[in-house]
């Protein structure tokens, strides 16, 4: 009776789509096939079996230099994990004595994020509140450009290399290998993060859709990219705030000595000159498109002090380079939204292993 049960439960396995994953398995095992060239075999085994969910996950075993790949096929209402062990290797039940692998930081539709990954990402993010989130977004990337068979040339990564080195300034083969030195980047390390940054490149112009969606959005959101050129002053407390703001609005004309004044003194908030968009402005900074040039606009709150902002210029929306750039950002930080809206993201650090931290130190 057990066994008709279980008979009756177990799911019908997808044999033809099973037989190919564990012949890819012993081939890339016996070939050792690096997993950039692993993924590739992945879509093509996804063509032959449409509409099945196959999946690729692989651990580096770098003590001696191999890779383990498993592969996930749907399964009903789950998923089946096919694996192989030549006689030589270790099981993977067996490999290592911890959860998780201890490079892996996290996992994006089962597409894993190593540590080193990480840490050659953090000089595009540093400067960003959401590192987290730049760390799926990177993987997600990754993940479309292995999906869409995006390849780069060896003209274009000439080309990448040579703006790379002209950026850098490292206008000899001596600089170079000193900042590779510096860096602890190896030749084929900073090739691979090139191409990857072409790739990328590429990505970016075949979901936004190029010049004709640049148009199509200007058309629909044209007021979103006015401008505003302005200078601005900053005072620590609201009463002085409000009474310079009273004795510039009387005599604008001395904005600029009393900002000059500032700077001299050591006291200026940063940048004096700022060309500001209209969708990056909060709603309380939006009279800055009603003042007339010249004039000043009401005091608004900046963090800790109260900004004088004066209205230098006004420049209605044109669909020049600097705004196609910003619509680009834009439509390639929605198509990341979307993917971010479906993606299965699994963190392997803090939490869990964590020790507690006091309060007083959050």
């Amino acid at each position: 009776m057990t066994g008709e049960i279980t008979a009756r439960a177990a799911p019908s396995l997808p044999m033809a789509a099973v037989a190919d994953a564990l012949a890819l398995l012993v081939r890339l095992r016996v070939e050792q096939v690096p997993v950039e060239a692993a993924w590739d075999e992945i879509i093509r085994l996804r063509e032959r079996h449409p509409g099945r969910f196959i999946n690729l996950i692989w651990e580096q075993e770098s003590y001696v230099d191999k890779v383990h790949y498993d592969i996930l096929v749907e399964v009903g209402a789950g998923t089946l994990s096919v694996s192989y062990c030549a006689d030589e290797d270790v099981p993977w039940p067996a490999r290592g004595l911890q959860r998780v692998n201890e490079s892996l930081v996290l996992r994006v539709n089962d597409d894993p994020v190593q540590i080193g990954q990480v840490v050659t990402s953090l000089d595009y993010a540093w400067h960003q509140l959401h590192v987290g989130r730049h760390l799926i977004d990177m993987s997600l990337i990754d993940q479309a450009i292995r999906a869409r068979k995006i390849e780069v040339s060896d003209e274009q990564l000439a080309a990448a290399l040579t703006a790379f080195r002209v950026r850098r300034r490292l206008f000899t083969a001596v600089a170079v290998e000193q900042w590779m030195a510096e860096h602890g980047a190896s030749q084929i390390q900073l090739e691979h993060h090139l191409r990857q940054d072409v790739a990328r490149d590429e990505l970016r112009r075949q979901v936004t859709g190029g010049p004709g969606a640049h148009d199509a959005h200007f058309m629909a959101h044209r007021a979103d990219f006015d401008r505003v050129q302005v200078a601005r002053i900053a005072v620590a407390e609201r009463e002085p705030a409000d009474a310079l703001y009273r004795e510039l609005r009387a005599a604008p004309h001395r904005f600029l000595a009393v900002a000059q004044h500032q700077f001299v003194q050591g006291t200026a908030p940063g940048e004096l000159f700022l060309t500001l968009w209209r969708d990056e402005l909060e709603p309380e900074q939006l009279a800055l498109f009603d003042t007339e040039p010249g004039q000043l606009a009401p005091v608004v709150v900046s963090g800790d002090r109260f900004e004088l902002v004066q209205v230098l210029r006004r420049l209605p929306a044109v669909l020049d380079d600097e705004t196609r750039a910003r619509i680009d950002g834009r439509l390639f930080a929605r198509w990341l939204d979307e993917q971010r809206a479906c993606a299965r993201v699994e963190w392997f650090w803090g939490a869990a292993e964590a020790a507690d931290v006091p309060a007083i130190s959050l």
